[in-house]
């Protein structure tokens, strides 16, 4: 009588039902953050943080708002090179605080300023290593957007003037203060899933917002825009709306996708794996298919594969199609799956829980010794298996890891104690994003070459 014929479909549907695929128990709400301590900051330093603003954009309003809020912190001054920033930097201000403050088109106003301890840092990539080696200079800590650097060489010129003078410098990429990754982190770090051999991450977009078709201000001009400065040391253009509202679309200014979105993975990545160096290698492909329109010359779609000393990790991004943003670690005893403010631990032990499908090739009799043999070597008493329940943790409501990051940040000015993201720590999540635009764009394999501090195709 000839055997069923299972295949491997059957197999892996079968294994779920064994343990290691059992059901994910209730998700536990993992502690809110330090800033949740609002209402009772005893023991906190009481000394007020006036900060500096520079870059009143789409990430600098939501940053100011959100600072203005955390206690003990005061903004002092404002600075834009588009006029029609100064009212909106003093319409947030005056909502929370009812007050206004002095605003500018000058950032060095803000660090000539003695009433000013520190900056918060939102403009356009190509303006960041000259902001912070000057705010460093002047004996100001400084919190700057991501990524850190818009060429290689500015990180190490940012990490000599962070030592130098002392100071705080910590970079805007949120997951690094994020209770969600840290639990990831903890849970690694125990051996949860084993050894860590893959770790995956993507996120889609499909929307001319998302892809970073930005609305220029119907009333930007010369006259209300300091152009010439705004473009720093960029190749010189004439007065263009476009290239200012979406400089993210062009490499004069930014990184594009690696320097908006993979910087995000990077960073999660850098956190919950330990790194404490880029990449050794990065390969990188993509195109240019869909917003074209607006003379960009970034790409609208990549996918890179990175190289670590005991992992790989593959990152892709769309700005074609909508898809959820999922981190995945890939483990030898398991998953651990972060989607949203959610992480999911999904335990495997790693051992057959079936006779290996292999045998079906065995001759009858051959098959079925293995298979009695197999059942008497492995199978359990009634009752006594135990599935291997997924576990479940997410956030509280109301959390927000921009405002935990923010207020990781005025701690660090007030107690002078390390920053959460320093210099160091910013310089390899930039320098691994640099390596994906080096590859994309030159049709290599891009490699860090740690004794010349460059990156070599």
């Amino acid at each position: 009588m000839l055997r069923s014929q299972p295949n491997r479909r059957d197999f892996i549907r079968a294994r779920s039902r064994r343990p290691g695929g059992g059901p994910a128990a209730a998700s536990v709400p993992l502690d809110p953050g330090p800033s949740t301590a609002w209402a009772t900051p005893a023991g906190a330093p009481s000394e007020t943080v006036r900060f500096g603003m520079i870059g009143i954009g789409m990430q600098g309003t939501g940053l100011l708002a959100t600072a203005i809020r955390l206690p003990g912190v005061e903004c002092a001054g404002a600075c834009d090179l588009y006029d029609g920033r100064h009212v909106r930097a003093n319409e947030i201000i005056q909502e929370v605080t009812g007050r206004s403050v002095p605003t500018t088109r000058r950032y060095q106003d803000l660090l000539d300023n003695k009433e000013i301890d520190c900056v918060v840092v939102a403009v356009p990539d190509h303006w960041h290593q000259q902001i912070i080696v000057d705010a460093c200079n002047a004996g100001k800590d400084v919190y700057c957007e991501k990524p850190m650097t818009h060429r290689v060489a500015e990180g190490f010129e940012i990490i000599s003037a962070a030592d130098k003078n002392n100071r705080i410098v910590q970079i805007g990429s949120q997951r690094r203060s994020s209770i969600v990754y840290a639990k990831a982190r903890e849970l690694v770090g125990q051996g949860a899933i084993g050894d860590v051999v893959l770790v995956e991450g993507g996120m889609g977009r499909n929307d001319p917002c998302g892809a970073w078709v930005y609305p220029p201000p119907p009333d930007l001009s010369p006259q209300n825009l300091d152009w010439e400065t705004w473009q720093g040391d960029a190749p010189k253009r004439p007065f263009d709306p476009i290239r200012f509202a979406r400089w993210r679309g062009f490499q004069d200014y930014g990184e594009g996708i690696p320097g908006d979105l993979f910087v995000h993975v990077l960073t999660g990545i850098h956190y919950v794996m330990n790194v404490t160096a880029p990449p050794a290698r990065a390969l990188s492909v993509g195109g240019l298919f869909r917003w074209k329109d607006d003379g960009r010359d970034q790409p609208d779609e990549m996918a890179t594969l990175y190289d670590y000393p005991s992992f790989r990790a593959v990152i892709r991004v769309t700005l074609n199609t909508d898809l959820a943003e999922v981190t995945r670690f890939l483990g030898t005893r398991g998953m651990i799956e972060i989607r949203d403010d959610r992480l999911t631990l999904s335990p495997q032990d790693g051992q057959d829980h079936e006779p290996c499908y292999y045998t079906e090739s065995y001759p009858e009799k051959m098959h079925a010794a293995y298979v009695r043999q197999w059942h008497e070597e492995h199978d359990r008493p009634p009752g006594t298996a135990q599935a291997i329940s997924a576990s479940s943790f997410h956030a509280p409501p109301g959390y927000n890891d921009d405002r935990e990051h923010l207020w990781n940040f005025f701690q660090s000015v007030r107690t002078r104690q390390p920053s959460v993201e320093d210099a160091r720590f910013g310089n390899h999540t930039a320098i691994g994003c640099h390596m994906a635009n080096y590859s994309y764009f030159r049709r290599t394999v891009a490699v860090w070459d740690e004794s010349a501090r460059e990156i070599k195709g």
